[in-house]
């Protein structure tokens, strides 16, 4: 049975979020006089919203696949799998340069980079990219910070 690209992510992701589940759950502590939910319910939430929308994603796949069993498209086009590679890459080196650099100096230059990266054709003009990366950068940093009272990376080169 060749069943829909919907229903393999879906799938993937339901299996993916029960797995992280099961990792945040053994690895988060919570000091013991902390009333409110803290530091575990962010991941929780988000865990939440990955699961439903999985779900939902592959309900979507089975109910398309009983309307027409023709199998998709690949998932990858030609220069895809380079694509999605070069963007884990550029993920991790994000998260290494942020731990020697500190969150404020690598978010801008990354979020910058992942924009021209998932461009494709769209034409971009570079001072509104870098604009969006600086706000996107400052929103994030207020969130975090004021909002979730979550300390993002200092960087190892200014502590």
């Amino acid at each position: 049975m060749r069943v829909k690209r919907d229903t393999i992510t879906g799938l993937a992701g339901l299996t993916w979020s029960v797995i992280w589940l099961i990792l945040i759950q053994m690895q988060t502590t919570q000091p013991a006089n902390l009333l409110e939910p803290g530091p575990r319910l962010l991941p929780y939430i988000g865990l939440i919203v990955v699961f439903l929308s999985s779900l939902m994603l592959a309900i979507k796949g089975l109910r398309d696949w009983k309307k027409d069993p023709t199998p998709d498209e690949p998932y990858f086009p030609e220069g895809g799998k380079l694509k999605v590679a070069r963007s884990y890459l550029m993920l991790v080196a994000t998260g290494v340069l942020m731990g020697i650099f500190s969150f404020l100096i690598v978010a801008p230059f990354s979020i910058f980079a992942f924009i021209y990266d998932l461009k494709g054709n769209s034409e971009v003009k570079p001072l509104q990219v870098a604009i969006i990366a600086v706000l996107v950068t400052a929103g994030l940093y207020a969130m975090f910070v004021y909002g979730f009272q979550v300390k993002l990376p200092a960087g190892i080169l200014f502590n």
